[in-house]
């Protein structure tokens, strides 16, 4: 029994990480990427108005020192990501009704609250930590437990998710190298060390023991990733080396959030 126990840790254990790194990319429209955009213009060839855009960037390297290893994940993590993680998503979706699908993903956002409070600490930000506070007040009185959300519709109080990967590129840390993670996908050395730090704040894994408190978390993190299940798919469809689309798509979007940033 206990060493079926175990199995079942380590695999849960993988199974966080993926839902953390999926949970964690942003809604993407397919007729919104521009694949070739990253990675093949040198700065000479970006035009006075594309300059002015933050969505265009230009990347005179990719910085992928590992990307045979990168490949080998990157084709088991297809397998994983079509035949089990998004067909799952779809059967979450259509199984469970929004109303109720929201409710779960306010709970699980103000029971993270520490992770939020903690970043914006770091990153020197006591307005915003107080608005966490604040929110985590109202949502666990007046909203039952953050199943509701009457801190944003009643109050306006702005809902954040800071990560330590933020906090990190705030005092300057750069991205690192390109990393292909099991399960997770498209990361970085920055970004990657974040999460490990983002987990460590959980109040899941000190409130429960494992292995079920690993699947709550796994479930937290596929019921975020669950409305955007169908976008892979179509994302990587829309080209002929999909390893390359997705670095694109990954790099391409750290440039923008730091032209933004800047901004």
């Amino acid at each position: 029994m206990d060493r079926k126990r175990a199995v079942l840790t380590v695999f849960l254990i993988g199974w966080v990480g993926a839902g953390s790194a999926l949970a964690q990319q942003p809604p993407i429209d397919p007729n919104d990427i521009e694949p070739n955009v990253v990675g093949v213009r040198d700065e000479s060839e970006i035009t006075e108005e594309e300059a002015e855009s933050p969505a265009i960037v230009a990347v005179a390297e990719y910085r992928d020192p590992l990307q045979p290893l990168n490949r080998a994940i990157f084709a088991f993590n297809d397998v994983s990501y079509r035949y089990v993680i998004t067909p799952a998503a779809r059967a979450y979706r259509t199984s469970v009704p929004p109303p109720v699908r929201t409710g779960i993903g306010n709970f699980f956002h103000n029971l993270k609250t520490p992770i939020y409070l903690v970043n914006h600490l770091l990153q020197g930000k006591p307005r915003e930590a107080g608005t966490d506070v604040g929110r985590f007040l109202i949502n666990t009185t007046i909203g039952v437990l953050g199943f509701m959300d009457p801190a944003t519709t009643r109050f306006e109080l702005e809902k954040r998710t800071p990560s330590a990967g933020d906090t990190l590129d705030g005092y300057g840390a750069g991205y690192g190298i390109y990393l292909v993670l099991p399960f997770i996908g498209p990361s970085n050395l920055r970004d990657g060390g974040g999460t490990m730090f983002d987990s460590m704040l959980n109040p899941i894994q000190y409130t429960m023991d494992n292995p079920e408190g690993l699947a709550v978390r796994i479930f937290d993190n596929f019921q975020q990733y669950a409305p955007f299940a169908e976008t892979y798919f179509d994302i990587r469809d829309e080209s002929q080396d999909p390893y390359i689309f997705m670095r694109n798509l990954h790099l391409q979007g750290l440039e923008r959030d730091a032209a933004y940033a800047e901004e």
